[in-house]
């Protein structure tokens, strides 16, 4: 705009000096050679853009039916053939073209079908839907060739596929997941790399729904079930944190209800792409790290402030899952999400009760325990938390019977409720171009400035 402006006050400078009429012959020859130049560029994209390989091959075919034509023409008196000899030989060259086009027509479409295999084929495993997509990567239902048995695969995203950092952190997710062998962690079984470039990892597939599903469709769960899963995840986390790695992303949608060898309600945790590894201390958490990465509504103090958390900024994340499930909402409520950072790092969190939900005294203040803003008064490890939960007066209100009965009443959430689709419908069923959106998406900001004026 400014530039603009500028041009316009020469060309009224130069109208005060006479020479005014010159300006605008040169103005308008500037900008009939522009639009030349502009005209010219677009027709050299356009040329560039036509399929010369396909014009070329159909051309040498038509070229080829006029040429046998006319040398059938002058080889052989068609009148003194039969009727079908004089139709073919009077239409020679239509004949000619008509199968070229056709046998190049089938070649192509071979191409096509062959590019489409390959596509959904990535080593031994055959892709056939999109089911979940994330900031990272996106996650689709296969099966391995030759096992017959149906896994998961996560795909790096094209556009991150050049990035070096988001390599390192693909690249960190599926060898720290793979680290862990807790039953309620997600199983990766195999980690490769295709031919073009394509980072990809298989994990077993759960079928069922995560807590942020089981919330939305069903609304706030009994304390029971609630105590039952969040148990579940302290072992997971407990493994974590021996192995030396702390979440950093545990929120409703990480967390998955599955049902695994006929045992219903486990409590599967997914996505380690965030994962770090922990330092543990005496002191208060001080390395601060310059990035914000995490989910808003679910991110520990320690995250909030840029520092680098411990397993217990994981128990604090895991603690407004609990409070979500309880009352199915969370702590801190805001459209912005540079506000709810600000207030998991300044707002104390209200206790569960004063909300006006019935939840029982020790589990509130379990969960009230957990929020604290300093990591000190919080419970220091995993199987403290579990501990805690155990001794709640309604841990023993949700078993595995119950676990069991409420599924089904609910077949159409079941695992495993939906009939198996045919071999032919697998194999011909195309990928999803969208997979469910995602409302607690993760952010990764480099530095504090993203959130500027604020802290």
């Amino acid at each position: 705009m400014s530039q603009t402006l500028t041009q316009s006050d020469r060309n009224i400078d130069v109208l005060e000096d006479g020479t005014l009429e010159s300006g605008l012959l040169s103005s308008n020859s500037g900008s009939s050679n522009e639009s030349v130049s502009v005209s010219s560029t677009e027709q050299k994209v356009w040329l560039e853009r036509l399929p010369w390989s396909h014009i070329s091959v159909l051309s040498v075919i038509l070229i080829a039916g006029l040429t046998i034509e006319l040398q059938v023409k002058n080889s052989f008196e068609i009148q003194q053939h039969t009727v079908l000899a004089h139709f073919i030989l009077s239409n020679a060259a239509t004949l000619v073209v008509g199968f070229g086009f056709a046998i190049y027509g089938c070649v192509i479409n071979r191409k096509l079908l062959q590019r489409i295999r390959d596509q959904r084929q990535l080593g031994p495993y055959t892709l056939h839907e999109l089911i979940g997509s994330g900031g990272m990567g996106d996650v689709y239902l296969a099966e391995h060739q030759l096992l017959k048995r149906k896994c998961a695969i996560k795909l790096i995203k094209r556009d991150k596929a050049s990035d070096r950092k988001m390599l390192a952190r693909f690249e960190r997710e599926v060898k720290s997941t793979a680290l862990l062998t807790h039953w309620n962690t997600v199983q990766v079984y195999d980690y490769g790399r295709t031919p073009n470039g394509t980072f990809y990892y298989a994990m077993e597939y759960l079928q069922g729904l995560n807590l942020r599903q089981l919330v939305e469709q069903f609304g706030p769960q009994p304390a029971g079930r609630v105590v039952y899963i969040l148990r579940q995840i302290c072992g997971a986390l407990h493994e974590a944190h021996r192995c030396g790695l702390v979440h950093r992303d545990v929120k409703p949608s990480n967390i998955f209800l599955a049902e695994r060898g006929h045992v219903y309600d486990v409590a599967k945790l997914l996505d380690f792409g965030l994962v770090r590894p922990a330092r543990l201390g005496t002191d208060l958490i001080s390395c601060v790290g310059g990035r914000l990465q995490g989910s808003p509504r679910f991110m520990c103090p320690e995250q909030a402030r840029g520092q680098k958390p411990d397993c217990r900024g994981d128990l604090y994340s895991l603690a407004v899952v609990g409070f979500y499930l309880l009352t199915g909402r969370v702590p801190f409520e805001d459209d912005n999400p540079a506000m709810l950072v600000v207030a998991h790092a300044t707002v104390e969190a209200p206790q569960i009760n004063d909300l006006g939900f019935g939840v029982p005294l020790d589990l509130s203040d379990i969960i009230s325990k957990c929020l604290k803003k300093d990591a000190a008064d919080r419970f220091q490890t995993p199987r403290e938390l579990q501990d805690a939960l155990e001794k709640c007066e309604c841990a023993n209100d949700w078993t595995w019977r119950n676990a069991e009965a409420w599924w089904q009443q609910n077949p159409t959430h079941a695992p495993g409720a939906t009939s198996e689709m045919p071999q032919f419908a697998q194999e011909t069923r195309p990928i999803a171009a969208q997979a469910p959106s995602e409302p607690d998406k993760t952010i990764i900001a480099e530095d504090h400035v993203v959130f500027a004026g604020i802290f």
